[in-house]
């Protein structure tokens, strides 16, 4: 039962004896508040949520699912250690933690809610191990994290679902894993890469995906890559290159701004796509006959 990680399966789980619920903590007597006492699998929907007492948790080693909300609101002043067995962390579980800098994740997590650390202003690093279980980066779930600089991803990582590093203002630092097949629309809006390495087997680059990613000055476009979607790199000032030597199967509008240039092969469909928009274009073919001249 603590695999099923659908919301029947959780619904069940709620009422089991091994959840530790709100009405749980509001009857504790005696205690540290946020410390779960042991025996306990499961952290209950909403069960700390705007919780002022709380700056630190302690979870069970048995914890295997952290529910939804649990944590949202509470002020965490340090790392949160997660035991070796945790199998979830559920939607907003915590979301809008103004004092936590660092997150930390053990290898046997295998699912990250949606919004799991939205508007958590003040967190800096998050770091999940290379053999972690977790392959999907959910919706939004480290949105509008302003100070976040730093980001290790599993290795096996293979979705960055919408809007996931939203508004990382200050985020330079990210390794995106081979593995890597799909990034979501407005996946890293208005983050600080100044170095961007797009995975060589990755399929799809959704709307805005690198929107106002205003460091980046090139991008190479892997030929795994079959759909870019309307502006990719729009509103990247500072790009000044973008080269596709393949012809991906769909090309959204406006992917870069007038002042980028788009490297591509003569005749091919990104040529027509430059010329269609009127942006600037530097052929291939051209650059090896200058170089080889």
């Amino acid at each position: 039962m603590e695999r099923l990680n659908d919301e029947i399966g959780w619904n069940q789980l709620r009422y089991d004896i091994r959840t530790y619920t709100a009405q749980n903590e509001r009857n504790r007597r005696g205690g540290e508040a946020g410390k779960v006492p042991d025996g306990y699998k499961y952290i209950g929907d909403r069960c700390f949520l705007n919780n002022g007492k709380v700056h630190e948790v302690v979870l069970p080693e048995e914890c295997r699912i952290i529910g939804k909300q649990a944590f949202e609101g509470c002020q965490f002043q340090k790392v949160v250690a997660f035991p070796e067995g945790l199998l979830e962390i559920k939607k907003r579980a915590f979301a809008v933690n103004h004092r936590l800098r660092k997150v930390v994740f053990p290898k046997s997590l295998e699912k990250l809610g949606a919004q799991a650390y939205q508007e958590c202003n003040k967190l800096h690093r998050v770091e999940f191990p290379n053999n972690s279980r977790c392959t999907v980066i959910s919706e939004a779930a480290f949105d509008s994290c302003v100070n976040l600089i730093s980001v290790k991803l599993p290795c096996r990582t293979q979705v960055i679902e919408r809007r996931a590093f939203y508004r990382c203002k200050e985020l330079k630092e990210i390794n995106l894993p081979a593995t890597v097949r799909e990034i979501g629309e407005e996946a890293f809006y208005f983050c600080a890469m100044e170095e961007l390495e797009l995975p060589p087997n990755l399929n799809v680059i959704g709307d805005s995906a690198f929107f106002r990613c205003k460091q980046l000055r090139e991008v190479y476009i892997p030929e795994s890559v079959k759909i870019i979607g309307r502006w990719a790199f729009h509103g990247c000032s500072r790009l000044e290159r973008v080269e596709i030597l393949h012809d991906p199967e769909e090309i959204g509008p406006w992917i870069i701004n007038k002042s980028c240039t788009l490297v591509c092969r003569k005749g091919s469909k990104v040529d027509h796509y430059a010329r269609k928009y009127g942006f600037k274009c530097e052929y291939v073919e051209e650059m090896m006959e200058r170089k080889e001249g």
